[in-house]
């Protein structure tokens, strides 16, 4: 446990990220992606759900409140895939990604964007955010280990670096 008694730790002139997560809902062969409105910084592109975690509150409970307040329903199980530190940003991100199963229909809309069940065998034809591309099949495949890796977003591209060595570059274009 952290002492606070003498006032909150100094952070000045420290590195600090912004806790999120990000959430993949699998049924059947799909799964639920939300299509950015257009006040949204991913706006026409796909994107999980998800958000900020909120003062006070754990990775998990904040990834069942995004997904209440983002689709309408509660999730019947979520499990956390990987964690990603997104640099080249100040504040970094330190997002939480979670995955799991819906059988229940979201609702049509939120003030976020449009939902929509993508078949995974078409992600390929579908405009997703460039880091989708190689994580969420990472993701989804629950034979592969607890994820830990590093997005490096530069101006035109994003470089993953994972734990275990792997290394890519993606187009951010």
């Amino acid at each position: 446990m952290v002492d606070q008694s003498s006032g909150p730790q100094q952070t000045v002139g420290r590195y600090t990220v912004v806790p999120r997560t990000l959430i993949f809902l699998k049924r059947d062969e799909h799964v639920l992606l939300m299509r950015g409105g257009a006040h949204k910084w991913f706006a026409g592109r796909y994107n999980g759900l998800g958000g900020h975690v909120e003062p006070g509150e754990d990775v998990y409970t904040a990834a069942l409140r995004e997904v209440q307040e983002e689709a309408g329903v509660r999730p019947e199980a979520l499990t956390l895939r990987a964690v990603v530190h997104v640099v080249g940003f100040d504040p970094g991100v330190l997002l939480f990604v979670f995955c799991g199963t819906l059988s229940a229909e979201p609702v049509a809309a939120s003030a976020e964007g449009t939902l929509e069940w993508v078949p995974l065998e078409r992600l390929d034809h579908y405009p997703l955010l460039p880091d989708l591309r190689w994580l969420l099949p990472r993701a989804l495949d629950s034979t592969v280990p607890l994820l830990f890796a590093t997005f490096d977003v530069g101006e035109t591209t994003i470089t993953v670096r994972t734990a275990e060595g792997e290394e890519a570059v993606l187009s951010r274009l």
